[in-house]
């Protein structure tokens, strides 16, 4: 039935547009792989998440700079990492494990504001709405995932090391694509119109690797470099030079945000590590600190970036710093005179699939992540969404001990920190949001650290002799 269903509607939409035939072959190439893994509830499923939503963005470019010959406004493949994550509801449907009642408080706290905030996006924004709905909810199957299956910390320390394995191999190619310039990144520049990225020119402009922009690669750069300081097992195969490469490749993005935001989620380990920890935690900080003013003035756009933090010291004369609390000043006026909020798809890029028409035209472009939430869920229903969250990081709080209930803390209050300077909890922001947070929650034991019948007969022969 999936399959007529689908069938229809390609041939429909070639009709119209038979350029989609071929983007439709292989946006159905990609999900395949991932329909089997969750078919088959593979423990790979994750990594496969993960993946499309990184490479995605770069598999569009590469089709329109072979293929098409030049920059496609509307794609199907911009669906790739929202279907993919859809595709994890197949292995809920098995409800491997029961949640408890204070796990389905939390749950339920969050479906409140996103059913509300869906349907007035729906009816008031159509199709932006409908996406605003995909980008908003298939995240969100990443909280269901990690309630609901049962894993334990082997498991998802896979995933965290792919996580973090991904985060080195971007790093890579960010600073192949910031001295060369491959030219399907370049039309990229050009064809979107990304004026925030800077002139389309090798070491002019401001590095997005696979992703869509400079500033999704910070975010995901820094929610990477984390968990490799946190625990050592979490490395992956490139270790200290992973995290040396991922800081490197983060300073040619230029987003200031990201280094506050890194320092603000570093502060917050040392408070919560215990005393050994703390130690080896400052240590971190300290070499990472002598290195960066070492080694990254004399990196390629090594001066861009000392240009650029240099004016967090001036903010009065800092341009960016001034638009944005004048967004926070125009914007306040229309949250109060908008109570109800505009629903999903309401504010930000999504708005350009109706028109770019707005009821919040200053946040064309969500500057402000907590404006953006009043924004999009209204006056009520963003006190529920911070109240969900507050709810959130109790239930991360009293998981046990471990570095996965540190790495959910860190995360949560790291978003919090996001928000001041833009974001929403939508898209990339918030598969990184909803699978660190996840991570802490819904575990079983270790397998490997269960003793067996036979080793409890030893300990207790020992303990009788």
């Amino acid at each position: 039935m999936m399959g007529l269903g689908v069938s229809a509607w390609i041939g429909k939409t070639v009709i119209l547009r038979p350029e989609w035939l071929l983007q439709a072959s292989i946006l159905i190439m990609i999900l395949i792989p991932g329909f089997i893994l969750a078919a088959t509830n593979s423990s790979k499923l994750i990594s496969y998440v993960i993946l499309v939503w990184l490479v995605g963005p770069e598999i569009r470019r590469l089709m329109d700079w072979a293929i098409l010959g030049s920059y496609s406004t509307l794609t199907l493949l911009s669906l790739s990492p929202v279907l993919a994550t859809s595709l994890l509801a197949l292995p809920l449907l098995r409800r491997d494990r029961k949640p408890s009642k204070v796990e389905l408080r939390a749950l339920k706290a969050y479906m409140l504001p996103f059913i509300y905030a869906g349907a007035i996006g729906v009816l008031l924004n159509k199709l932006a709405g409908f996406y605003g709905v995909l980008n908003y909810f298939a995240p969100l199957f990443l909280f269901f995932y990690m309630m609901l299956r049962k894993s334990d910390d082997r498991e998802r320390a896979a995933w965290i090391r792919f996580y973090v394995t991904m985060g080195s191999l971007l790093s890579i190619y960010a600073w192949f694509q910031y001295i060369s310039l491959p030219a399907w990144d370049k039309m990229w520049i050009e064809g979107a119109k990304m004026v925030s990225l800077g002139p389309a020119e090798p070491l002019k402009f401001k590095a997005f690797s696979t992703l869509n922009a400079n500033g999704a690669l910070s975010i995901f750069l820094v929610s990477a470099i984390m968990p490799a300081i946190i625990n050592r097992k979490w490395r992956g195969p490139f270790g200290w030079a992973g995290i040396l490469l991922m800081i490197s490749a983060l300073s040619i993005t230029l987003v200031r945000a990201s280094w506050i935001v890194l320092v603000i989620e570093i502060v917050l380990y040392v408070l919560l590590a215990s005393g050994a920890s703390r130690l080896r935690m400052i240590s971190i900080v300290g070499v990472l600190v002598v290195a960066g003013f070492l080694v990254f003035p004399h990196l390629p756009g090594g001066e861009a970036l000392s240009d650029r933090l240099s004016t967090m010291g001036n903010l009065k004369e800092d341009a960016s710093a001034n638009a944005r609390l004048l967004i926070v000043l125009n914007t306040i006026p229309d949250l109060l005179s908008h109570p109800l909020g505009s629903g999903l798809g309401g504010i930000g890029r999504s708005t350009l699939l109706n028109g770019g028409s707005t009821d919040f035209a200053s946040l064309a472009s969500v500057d402000n992540g907590y404006l953006g939430i009043f924004a999009t869920f209204g006056l009520l229903g963003g006190l529920l969404v911070f109240r969900a969250m507050y709810l959130q990081g109790r239930l991360i709080h009293g998981s046990g001990t471990g570095p996965l209930r540190t790495l959910g803390l860190i995360t949560l209050f790291g978003l919090l920190a996001s928000f001041f300077f833009g974001g929403e909890l939508a898209t990339l922001q918030a598969v990184i949001f909803w699978l660190f947070t996840g991570l802490a929650l819904g575990r079983t034991q270790d397998r490997s650290a269960v003793p067996t019948t036979e080793a409890l007969h030893l300990k207790q022969e020992r303990m009788t002799v």
